[in-house]
């Protein structure tokens, strides 16, 4: 007797462009069981995955945003590519209350075009999405939040080519640390805006790890950059008001330097700890995978931070062992913990952490 094929949904993720193939890596090494997986533009992936699996299981760190048990619509005009989404929204809506957002995706904003083709098309289709819920439940128009964060439902879809339309619409889920899946941020992309005066261009991953999070440095709040030189992280934790530790043997840019509000301390990032627990630790090191973990190891079973960013860094494939190792540490000393490859990451990830109550 042959066993039975269990049923399958299509799961649609984006990710940064030349990552896909690594997205579909970490499904194997999670043990999570599609049926197929291809590439349907760049950074943007479907995977036919159980028709059972929970939301939060299919949450990849290579993963920027899902668009869970997505539809494929073929249609010539733009009101019959609305239709069926108004429709599925209006019934999702139904019977979830609370906030809700519609994102109109194209494939070109994957890979960071900032003016992609078709965008004026996606456009007019969500135009069209909401006159129908205008026409056909009316109350729902009254709980929309465009832009919102702090959603219970999203609607997505992906104008693959004129007719032809990919969408979902799912409740959102609370991850931990305060992330949340699907991503309320459209595509799971922030805008980063340039920075001419920070001294590097990492600052940008920071910025996207804070977005993800919808959570940032207070203004006062203890930070501790390790590994900081040349200062982009610095950077960024002053721009929210932080009062800054930099550690590192080489100095940061000569306006960190003399910043009041930056305390530079030229001694051995993994060697140093804080006189009292801060806020958060952030830390962009270049080092060994195992070393990130040893780093968590002597910081967060004493509690030394409240929250943390760190980058683990791969000289090829991911080292999911030591990205498992990382991840436990810090669940083992009572943090949530969330990994993400971000659009600014490269041979990366970001692990994200929250001292748990």
């Amino acid at each position: 007797m042959t066993g039975s094929i269990p049923p399958a949904a299509p799961w649609l993720f984006t990710c940064r462009h030349t990552y896909e193939s690594t997205l579909v890596a970490e499904l194997r090494h999670r043990r999570i069981p599609f049926v197929r997986a291809g590439e349907l533009a760049p950074g943007l992936v479907r995977v036919d995955l159980p028709a059972d699996l929970p939301l939060a299981a299919g949450n990849p760190a290579y993963a920027l945003q899902v668009l869970p048990h997505a539809v494929e619509v073929f249609a010539p005009s733009i009101r019959a590519l609305a239709e069926p989404i108004a429709d599925k929204l209006r019934t999702v809506l139904d019977a979830h209350a609370g906030a809700w957002d519609l994102h109109a995706l194209v494939p070109g904003q994957f890979k960071g075009n900032p003016k992609p083709p078709m965008r004026r098309r996606a456009d007019l289709i969500q135009e069209a999405v909401l006159e129908r819920l205008k026409a056909t439940a009316r109350w729902a128009l009254k709980r929309r939040v465009p832009g919102g964060r702090q959603l219970a439902v999203l609607a997505q879809f992906v104008l693959l080519d004129e007719g032809q339309v990919w969408y979902s619409v799912t409740p959102v889920h609370a991850l931990q640390d305060g992330a949340t899946w699907p991503a309320t941020l459209p595509a799971g992309l922030a805008d980063v805006p340039d920075d001419d005066v920070a001294p590097a261009s990492s600052y940008r991953k920071l910025v996207e790890a804070f977005a993800c999070l919808d959570a940032a440095p207070r203004a006062g709040d203890l930070c501790v950059d390790l590994g900081a030189c040349p200062g982009g992280w610095t950077r960024v934790l002053l721009q929210h008001g932080a009062q800054v530790t930099a550690v590192d043997r080489a100095p940061l840019a000569p306006h960190l330097m003399t910043d009041p509000l930056v305390t530079f301390l030229s001694v051995d990032a993994f060697a140093w700890r804080p006189p009292e627990p801060v806020a958060w630790l952030v830390s962009d090191i270049i080092a060994f995978p195992e070393r990130v973990r040893e780093l968590l190891a002597a910081w967060l079973p004493d509690r030394l931070c409240e929250r943390f960013v760190v980058q683990i860094k791969f000289k090829g494939d991911p080292d999911w062992p030591a990205v498992d190792a990382a991840q436990a540490t810090a669940v083992a000393a009572g943090y949530d913990v969330l990994a993400r490859h971000f659009f600014n990451d490269k041979n990366e990830l970001t692990l994200m952490g929250k001292r748990g109550d």
